[in-house]
């Protein structure tokens, strides 16, 4: 591949040089610049569904069970809580830890009723919670621009795909396809020298390396150049989009690593399609990347919980220690492969591009690298 022109497994790709435009008066942001009570009341509504509630739950079985269960409860609420506080931005995954915990309460339920039936309902609430604490701490609003809390925004009149910005880079989430082989693609905010708000006129689309272009239609779009990389997506609101990538990327660590020559980057890619593939020659994939770190917490936590029981002397016969040291180790054993498949799995979403390819289209801002784009003064 010589320095001028992309390898045939990207293309079809913009055009090397675009057109001069003008730029055009768009529409002011309607975000406000702050959202009042934004963190007190997220991380408020986060606590009651993780911790809170399911612990209240839990506390109450104390009362009328042997502590052994109490204290496996409590034990599975304080994983969920950890994991949380861990993964705290990303509040996407709230719902999840939500759900974990809730799952904990209404296991050390399951001998008393009507309580029983109570905790499983508080299976549901807890996650509904949980996912509105995730809305009230990403609602609009530019002071997000200095949370470093991963924020997501549909991509506008469009399919599923979605723009989530991180602390250190931004993703676009393709959604599922049927079939699957696509790979989310990513570019470092680091590495951003242009995030320009404007908008499309007329229909048009613009294409991804190695997957399936994103179709545009009229209306708001954000334009962002980093590195190599260029993206035009429909959202929205692009000036509120534009200020957070540029605040993040002055306060971003650089990301760059991963394949340096063409055939690193061709093994990184292929492993990376095969994850996200349903189905290959005919046969049902076993990545099940989604399900695989569901079913590890809960195997996990629900081994853990037995474990604790059988400590304490709350386990009904001795065959539960066999039992908890299995889910123990299966639940490891997809924890830990479902993490080093995500750490991979980014490496290859950040390398679209292949080394030392070209510029993906015309990243000059006084040009538009498509005829349909305008930007906005």
């Amino acid at each position: 591949m010589s320095a001028q022109e992309h390898i045939p497994e990207v293309l079809p790709a913009p055009p090397e040089t675009g057109t001069e435009t003008t730029p055009v008066a768009g529409k002011p942001s309607a975000a406000p610049e702050a959202v009042p009570g934004r963190v007190v009341r997220a991380f408020a509504l986060g606590a009651f569904a993780i911790v809170v509630i399911p612990l209240g739950f839990v506390v109450w079985s104390m009362r009328e069970l042997v502590p052994g269960v109490g204290i496996a409860g409590v034990v599975g609420v304080a994983v969920a809580t950890v994991a949380w506080l861990l993964d705290v931005r990303t509040p996407r995954r709230w719902f999840g830890w939500a759900l974990l915990a809730g799952f904990s309460a209404a296991y050390a339920n399951l001998a008393l009723a009507p309580v029983e039936l109570l905790a499983l309902v508080a299976v549901v609430v807890c996650p509904l919670l949980a996912r509105t604490a995730h809305e009230r701490l990403t609602a609009p609003g530019f002071d997000l621009a200095e949370r470093d809390v991963e924020v997501g925004f549909p991509i506008y009149r469009h399919q599923r795909a979605q723009l989530r910005v991180e602390r250190d880079r931004a993703v676009l989430a393709l959604g599922r396809m049927a079939g699957g082989g696509h790979v989310d693609q990513a570019i470092p905010l680091a590495e951003v020298s242009l995030a320009q708000p404007g908008e499309i006129v007329g229909g048009d689309a613009w294409p991804l390396p190695g997957a399936t272009a994103l179709r545009l239609v009229e209306g708001p779009a954000v334009r962002v150049v980093a590195g190599q990389q260029q993206w035009i997506v429909n959202v929205e609101d692009p000036r509120l989009v534009a200020a957070i990538l540029r605040r993040r990327q002055s306060a971003a660590w650089s990301l760059r690593t991963g394949p340096q020559d063409l055939g690193s980057w061709h093994a990184l890619r292929k492993w990376a399609t095969a994850q996200n593939t349903t189905f290959r020659n005919g046969k049902q994939s076993q990545s099940y990347r989604v399900f695989r770190p569901l079913l590890g917490f809960f195997f996990g936590v629900l081994g853990l919980m037995l474990l604790t029981m059988q400590i304490t002397g709350g386990a009904a016969t001795p065959s539960a220690w066999l039992a908890a040291a299995a889910m123990l180790l299966v639940g490891a054993f997809l924890v830990a492969g479902w993490l080093r498949q995500r750490a991979r799995l980014a490496r290859a979403e950040l390398h679209s591009l292949p080394p030392n390819s070209p510029k993906w289209g015309d990243p000059r801002p006084e040009v538009a690298p498509l005829p349909s784009w305008r930007p906005w003064a």
